[in-house]
Formats: C-alpha cells, sequence, structure tokens
C-alpha cells in the first residue's frame, strides 16, 4: 500500500513538472511587445503552472485516505471535496501573497496619496461622480474617491508606473504632454496644445507642489518648491498630503508657474507648517 502512495506522488510531480512546461511555452507564444503595460502594473499572480500544482498537491491526503480507508459515507465525501477546495484556495492565496511581496519593488502593500487639481482656461474640473459601493473611479489600487486625492494602494511591482499618464488612464481619461481628455459629469472636456483659451493659444502644463525635505511622520516644518513636470511623474510615497504631492494639471497659456494650489497646501502655508520656498 505504501508503495502505491509513492507512485501516486511521482505521478503527480511528473504531471505538474508537464504543466509547467506547456504554461512557459504559451507564455513565449503570448508575448506583444506592442502591449503597453498600463493595466495590472500593481500585481503579477502566481504562474499558472504553479496554481495547478498546488492544486495537484492538494489531492494527496485524500487520496491517501481513499487507499487506506476503504469506505466513505456522503457526509465523509462532502467533508474532503470542502476540506480539499477551502485548503488549495488558501494556499494559492498565500503563496501568491508572498509572491507579490517578495517580486514588488515596495516589498509589501503601501498607502500613497497626492492631492491634485484640473484646470481647464481658469474652470476647475470635478471629475465624474463615482458610482456603486465603492465609492471610486479607476481601479482597486489606483483610483480617486470625489476627494481630489489619488490613491495608491496596494503591492506595486514597478514604482515607475505610478504615474499620471496611468492615473489618467485608469479614470477613464487620457493625460499626454500635448493633451488631456478628462470624464465628468457633464460630458469628456477635452484640450489640446494650440486651441484656444481665454482668446489666446494655450498650452497642457502640469505643476508640481513638493515638499524638499519630508520624511513619512513630518507634521510641520513644510519647504515646498513649485515645478514643471511631464505625465511620466511618479507619486511620492507618502501617505499624509503633505508631504505627499499636489499636482495641479492646467490648460492656460503658457507660463513658468501657475497661482492654483492644493487646498491641503494652501491651509499648510496659513497655519506656517509649510513655507513656500520659490
Amino acid at each position: 500500500m505504501k508503495k502505491r502512495v509513492v507512485y501516486l506522488f511521482i505521478l503527480l510531480l511528473l504531471i505538474s513538472f508537464v504543466f509547467a512546461h506547456e504554461d512557459e511555452e504559451g507564455l513565449e507564444d503570448f508575448k506583444d511587445d506592442t502591449i503597453e503595460p498600463n493595466e495590472g502594473i500593481f500585481r503579477d499572480f502566481l504562474p499558472a503552472s504553479f496554481i495547478i500544482t498546488i492544486f495537484i498537491f492538494s489531492l494527496i491526503p485524500i487520496l491517501y485516505l481513499i487507499f487506506y480507508k476503504r469506505s466513505f459515507s456522503k457526509k465523509h465525501i462532502l467533508f474532503w471535496i470542502i476540506v480539499y477546495i477551502v485548503g488549495s484556495v488558501t494556499l494559492v492565496v498565500v503563496a501568491d501573497t508572498i509572491n507579490l511581496t517578495l517580486n514588488s519593488e515596495t516589498k509589501g502593500p503601501v498607502h500613497w496619496h497626492a492631492d491634485f487639481q484640473i484646470w481647464n482656461c481658469g474652470e476647475e474640473l470635478d471629475l465624474v461622480e463615482p458610482e456603486g459601493m465603492l465609492n471610486r473611479i479607476g481601479t482597486e489600487l489606483f483610483h480617486e474617491h470625489n476627494d481630489g486625492r489619488m490613491h495608491a494602494e496596494g503591492i506595486i511591482n514597478d514604482v515607475g508606473s505610478v504615474d499620471l499618464h496611468n492615473f489618467f488612464n485608469f479614470i477613464g481619461g487620457n493625460l499626454i504632454g500635448t493633451s488631456f481628455n478628462v470624464p465628468t459629469d457633464n460630458g469628456v472636456v477635452e484640450a489640446e496644445n494650440g486651441d484656444l483659451c481665454n482668446g489666446e493659444s494655450g498650452e497642457v502644463q502640469i505643476f508640481l507642489y513638493k515638499v524638499v525635505n519630508s520624511f513619512a511622520k513630518q507634521k510641520s516644518g513644510f519647504l515646498v518648491e513649485q515645478s514643471k513636470v511631464d505625465e511620466n511623474y511618479v507619486l511620492s510615497g507618502y501617505q499624509d498630503v503633505p508631504p505627499g504631492d499636489c499636482i495641479i494639471v492646467e490648460f492656460d497659456k503658457k507660463k513658468d508657474k501657475t497661482d492654483k494650489i492644493c487646498e491641503t497646501y494652501k491651509i499648510a502655508i496659513e497655519k506656517g507648517d509649510m513655507i513656500y520656498g520659490n
């Protein structure tokens, strides 16, 4: 009887290797260099071969019992089916969490915030209202809650992907160096370099208020500077704002600085917790 169990174990091991080999070949065939890595930037789920291996090896204890116990009642069968399903899924979830953590740049989940405003010829735009119980627009891991704040929440594989371009994509809009489109309750608002803005040629510009002396638990003594950035700007890794960024996306005549500022930064300056350096 013990030999049967050993043979069964070897057979399952060989099957898992076959699945692994086929899965690798399938991935090679599926590669497409034209696909932009905008979706799924936070997750890198377990390979299918690894998941299949977990489900196959989870059968071993049940098969062992079948070999050593000849009779099973319906209750026993139902019980072991439940044990198998729950146990296998739990192992996959645990293995996936470990895999994500070890392979991510952040080595675990993050909760980063940045406040933002979008202006079109002097008019501030409000993003479309979130619908449903989740109260957000965007993805689970990069979204907005109708609060003028970008939320990056989860395990991030590539920190460089937590940028403005991806945020606009995820909320159903677009932002590039020469144009933007923004979903609002009154429809999609579009702007492109060269369009007229209050009688003058306008330009899409991105202004950044950034704390230059920040640390994670800082509550006051912020020194902030304003600069221009592009759509590839990556959020600073802070939960509180400030020291998290203030980002102003503005379509207006070309200028070096903006007079627009996030409310959180304005309040910090008024309270004396922040010094505007330039």
